[in-house]
């Protein structure tokens, strides 16, 4: 009898429908952290007029009262910048127009934010002025920002002000980011400790999106009695005091460090050499991959104690690195597409002789953390795929 799994499904949409929703999560959890972190977050709701809806207290545009962020989060498989045309058509502001025509009129300070995965185009002005607030003074955003909603310019006049774009982490760097944010706020903790607590945090994320009962979660959203199953979608301190109890927050770590940690750059040095040296999809994403292992392995050895405390041991290694990309580099220079040609040889060249390199080792001699260390050393803009030239 033939197995079902080698039967191909007339309808396969379901795993990327549960990749979403675990995305959605991590980027739930990241408000979450900066209450533990005793930033300006009072609370987080799940799944309740918008996907996410972030209270603030203390905010410069709303110091005395709450200022509410209706969050509406879009992922998409493609690594290439977003347009404005991509942007309406995932439907975002589509979502953002029914919350405002909800909330507006309520008294409620608020902000409207389309939370997109990866970046957007810095060439596209409209998505890039629809990003800060200020489509509405941008014709061409405003233009097609009324033909997308099949209202009148004049109907988005209060609509366009409150909007923002901000770009995520991607799927790949997202966990890496909030865990490493996890563990400065508890330095004392052992990575299992961080990751278990990471994983409470998720699950309780995940219970709340979907309105699971839990006690204590007591705090209001708009309605002074809301009803048991907006409650359930609220994240607060009360909820996550047991966990803020296991970790003690050092004074060095400031809630602006903490803010670059989670949302950082939306695209990397490394993703923008990579494109000029005209590097595939596939390559993009597998630099990224490779680059938050490496990542991730340093940060459980420094963790752990079992990363070297003399800087010269990283500093050797970094440089065997760098000249070995720099060679391979210049070999591939002229080529139409030279970033994947040097990606693919310098991947086989490590593969072949991690020990060349890795001479202590620092990345257990592993090829493909060690590729992820080349990768992370181009980010720093010490090297090219390809360009005209190398980088400073």
């Amino acid at each position: 009898m033939a197995d079902p799994i080698e039967i191909e499904a007339p309808d396969d949409t379901g795993s990327g429908t549960v990749r979403r929703f675990e995305y959605q999560v991590h980027i739930s959890v990241q408000p979450v952290l900066e209450m533990l972190a005793g930033g300006m977050v009072s609370h987080v709701t799940c799944e309740h007029i918008e996907d996410i809806v972030v209270a603030r207290k203390g905010d410069p545009r709303c110091i005395d009262d709450v200022f509410w962020d209706f969050q509406q989060i879009k992922t998409r498989d493609a690594v290439e910048a977003w347009t404005l045309t991509d942007v309406l058509a995932s439907k975002p502001l589509k979502s953002l127009w029914r919350t405002h025509g909800t909330v507006a009129g309520t008294g409620l300070t608020y902000q409207l934010t389309a939370g997109i995965e990866g970046h957007l185009d810095p060439a596209d002005e409209a998505v890039q002025a629809l990003s800060r607030g200020q489509g509405g003074d941008n014709a061409a955003c405003r233009k097609r920002v009324a033909t997308h909603l099949k209202v009148k310019e004049d109907a988005l006049t209060d609509f366009l002000p409150l909007v923002r774009i901000r770009p995520l982490p991607r799927r790949g760097d997202i966990e890496l980011r909030n865990t490493r944010v996890l563990a400065d706020l508890g330095p004392g903790l052992t990575v299992g400790m961080i990751d278990a607590l990471y994983n409470e945090l998720l699950r309780r994320t995940r219970d709340a999106a979907q309105g699971l009962p839990v006690a204590r979660w007591t705090e209001l959203l708009v309605l002074d009695n809301p009803p048991p199953a907006v409650l359930n979608k609220r994240l607060s301190a009360a909820s996550i005091a047991d966990v803020r109890q296991r970790l003690t927050r050092p004074d060095h770590v400031l809630l602006e460090d903490l803010s670059q940690q989670l949302h950082g750059r939306p695209e990397t040095a490394l993703v923008r050499k990579l494109r000029a040296g005209a590097a595939s999809r596939e390559v993009i994403e597998e630099a990224q991959m490779f680059r938050a292992h490496a990542e991730r392995h340093r940060f459980k050895e420094m963790a752990l104690g079992a990363w070297p405390a003399d800087q010269a041991i990283e500093t050797d290694l970094d440089q065997r690195l760098l000249l070995l990309a720099r060679r391979t580099g210049r070999s591939h220079k002229g080529q139409p597409q030279p970033a994947d040609g040097i990606f693919d040889e310098l991947q086989r060249m490590l593969d072949a002789s991690p020990d060349t390199y890795d001479r202590h080792p620092l990345y257990a001699q592993d090829g493909v953390l060690l590729m992820g260390r080349a990768c992370a050393i181009s980010d720093e803009c010490k090297f090219d795929w390809g360009s005209d030239r190398d980088a400073p």
